[in-house]
């Protein structure tokens, strides 16, 4: 598939559940991309920059960390890399805001909604956007 770089994580938690399932529909419906696992802000930034990531998906189970992605919004800012950042898990429904709030480009609900935002994401993508 021509697609960009693309990478999941857990932002500062222990619950993979949700980026297991969110992966697992991703491989399934064709997409490749790194799983990062379980990271902090610093070491998920040295990531996304080292691989090039353009497209970041995050996911979180509680507000705090949720509240984190705002952080490593502006290290990759500083850093002048300025990946695609979706992000998904409990915190969001709760406040529709908050993905805003954090500095991401958009949120999902649910694995299925994840994968239609990667879509539509990618097909108007510009072509150097793409590995």
């Amino acid at each position: 598939m021509d697609q960009p770089p693309m990478a999941i994580a857990v932002l500062d938690e222990y619950h993979l559940l949700g980026k297991r399932m969110v992966y697992s529909v991703l491989r399934a419906s064709g997409y490749e991309l790194k799983d990062s696992g379980t990271v902090d802000g610093d070491a998920l930034v040295s990531r996304v920059v080292r691989d090039g990531i353009v497209v970041l998906l995050i996911l979180v189970l509680m507000l705090p960390s949720a509240l984190h992605i705002k952080r490593v919004r502006e290290l990759l800012d500083r850093a002048g890399w300025r990946p695609f950042i979706l992000v998904g898990g409990a915190p969001f429904p709760f406040d529709t805001e908050l993905w805003r709030e954090v500095g991401a480009d958009a949120m999902a609900d649910t694995a299925a909604e994840g994968v239609a935002v990667v879509r539509k994401l990618l097909e108007n993508l510009p072509k150097g956007h793409r590995a």
